[in-house]
């Protein structure tokens, strides 16, 4: 038995999807996560990759937290 994070996402993700990941691929997957789960969800969605980081730089490098955060601001106007 295995646990599928994404199982049924494309009937269940009906709202404006926003996937950011790092372009430094690792062990972790979020890289080819945030791709497939781009690939499943149906309608309005959105991927940035944001060059030069790594997952983890997602969480406090702010020269790559910086331009997450600026287009989750513009992702939340246009959506919210």
């Amino acid at each position: 038995m295995a646990f599928d994070a994404f199982h049924l996402a494309e009937l269940l993700l009906t709202q404006p999807l926003q996937i950011i990941v790092g372009s430094k691929i690792g062990a972790f997957g979020s890289y080819r996560d945030g791709h497939e789960l781009f690939e499943k969800a149906p309608g309005k969605k959105d991927l940035l990759v944001i060059d030069g980081a790594s997952h983890y730089d997602l969480y406090d490098q702010p020269r790559y937290v910086d331009r997450a955060v600026r287009q989750l601001a513009g992702f939340y106007r246009g959506n919210l």
